[in-house]
C-alpha cells in the first residue's frame, strides 16, 4: 500500500463515525475490548497527528489498560489542553485521578480527590448524558472517605440519574449499589432486570453470569446460560467464551472445554483469555493441572489483551502449577521471569517461601527464557526444601 493510501485509511478509520453513539473505530472496538486492535488504529494516527485530542484521550485509555501508568495523565490532559470543550477527554483525566488515589497515602487522597471532581463535574457539565461520567462519580461517593466527599446517599441519587438515561444501565447501577451494602439477593434482582431489559445487552448477561459464579455454591448452569445468551448475539467478543472456560473447566467437561478453546480462538484469534481462565480453574481445585499448564503456556504464546491478566501473573499461575506438579525448578524459573516482569509479582513472595530469593536472584534468569533457567537452576542444585 502506497503511503499516502496508507493515512487516508487511518483517518478514515480512525474518524469514521458509528451510529449507535457516535463512537470513532477505536472506540467501539475498546467498547468491545479489542484494545489491540484500537491501540494500531491510534497510534498510527498519532504518529501522523500527535496534537490530534480524540489520539491524545485514546492513548491515555490503551496505555493505561496495557498497564502504563506513567503516560496516562500525560495523554488525557494534553486532550483537555487542545480541546477543553469535550466532556470524555475530562472523564478520563478524573479516571486516572482516581486509580492515583486508591494508590496515593491520605493527604494525596484528598487533593486528588479536589482534582477528581473538578473535572467529573467539568466533564458531565459538558455532557449531562455521559453514563461513564456517572458511574465514575457514583463509584467516589461509595468509596472516598467522607472527608473528602464520599456520601452513599448522594452515589444512590447518582445511580437514579443513570437510569433515566439508560434503563439498562441504571439496573446495573442499582446492582452495584446493593453490592456496597452487601444485598446479594437485590443484587440479583437488578442484574436479571439488567440483562432482560432491552433486547440485545450484551453486558447484562456478561454482569448475570459472573455474579453466578461467584456465590458460594456457583450457579455454574446459570452461568452458562447466560454466557451462551451473550455469545448468541456477538460471537467475536472474548468475555462469554471466558466465563465458559471457567464453567467448563470447574465441571470437569473436557469435551466441551475442548470444543470452546477453539472456537474461541477462531473468532477472538488474538485474546486467549479463555485459556487463562480455564487454567486458572484448574490451579484452583488442584485438578487436571497438566492442562492447565499447556494452557498457561498457551496464553502466553501471544501478548496479552488489554485489561487482561499480564504475563507476569500467568508466568505466577504457572509456576504455581509447576509446584503442585513438583516441577520446584522450573516454579522457580517462572516465579523469577515474573518478578523480572513485574517487580510487584506475588511471585517474589512464592521465592522467599521456598527460601530462595536470593539464589535465584543470582541466576541469569531476566535475559534467559523460563526453560533455559529450569536447567540453570537445576545445575545451581536450587531443589525445595522439605
Amino acid at each position: 500500500m502506497q503511503p499516502a493510501i496508507q493515512v487516508i485509511s487511518v483517518a478514515c478509520a480512525f474518524c469514521l463515525a458509528l451510529s449507535a453513539g457516535n463512537l470513532s473505530v477505536p472506540e467501539k472496538l475498546i467498547a468491545d475490548g479489542h484494545w489491540k486492535r484500537a491501540r494500531a488504529i491510534v497510534e498510527a494516527r498519532f504518529r501522523e497527528a500527535p496534537d490530534d485530542p480524540l489520539a491524545n484521550f485514546l492513548l491515555s485509555q490503551i496505555r493505561f489498560a496495557f498497564g502504563d501508568r506513567e503516560s496516562t495523565l500525560a495523554f488525557a490532559e494534553k486532550a483537555v489542553a487542545l480541546d477543553n470543550g469535550v466532556a470524555k477527554y475530562h472523564r478520563q483525566v478524573a479516571e486516572v485521578l482516581g486509580v492515583m488515589a486508591q494508590h496515593s497515602n491520605v493527604w494525596q487522597q484528598l487533593v486528588l480527590a479536589r482534582r477528581f471532581r473538578k473535572e467529573i463535574d467539568l466533564a458531565l457539565m459538558l455532557d449531562p448524558f455521559d453514563i461513564q461520567a456517572s458511574r465514575d462519580l457514583m463509584e467516589f461517593y461509595l468509596l472516598a472517605p467522607g472527608i473528602a466527599g464520599g456520601d452513599p446517599r448522594k452515589a444512590a441519587a447518582t445511580a437514579g440519574r443513570i437510569s433515566s438515561i439508560h434503563i439498562a444501565e441504571g439496573y446495573l447501577a442499582q446492582a452495584r449499589l446493593a453490592e456496597f451494602h452487601k444485598q446479594t439477593q437485590t443484587v440479583e434482582e437488578y442484574l436479571r432486570k439488567a440483562a432482560g431489559s432491552q433486547p440485545g445487552y450484551y453486558l447484562g448477561h456478561i454482569a448475570l453470569a459472573r455474579f453466578d459464579l461467584a456465590l458460594p455454591n456457583r450457579n455454574r448452569d446459570g452461568a452458562e446460560s447466560e454466557a451462551r445468551e451473550a455469545i448468541a448475539l456477538d460471537p467475536d467478543r472474548v468475555e462469554a467464551y471466558s466465563i465458559l472456560a471457567e464453567v467448563y473447566a470447574d465441571r470437569g467437561s473436557w469435551t466441551d472445554l475442548d470444543a470452546l478453546l477453539p472456537a474461541s480462538m477462531s473468532h477472538v484469534p488474538d485474546d486467549l483469555t479463555p485459556y487463562y481462565r480455564a487454567a486458572e480453574r484448574l490451579l484452583e481445585t488442584g485438578r487436571e493441572l497438566p492442562r492447565a499448564e499447556r494452557y498457561l503456556r498457551t496464553y502466553l504464546t501471544r501478548e496479552a489483551e488489554g485489561n487482561e491478566p499480564a504475563p507476569a501473573e500467568a508466568h505466577w499461575k504457572l509456576g504455581l502449577v509447576l509446584e503442585k506438579e513438583a516441577r520446584h525448578a522450573e516454579a522457580i524459573a517462572e516465579w523469577s521471569e515474573s518478578v523480572r516482569l513485574d517487580p510487584a509479582s506475588p511471585a517474589s513472595r512464592d521465592l522467599k517461601r521456598l527460601g530462595h530469593i536470593r539464589g535465584a536472584a543470582r541466576l541469569p534468569t531476566f535475559n534467559t527464557k523460563p526453560s533455559q533457567c529450569s536447567r540453570l537452576c537445576d545445575r545451581a542444585g536450587l531443589t525445595m526444601t522439605a
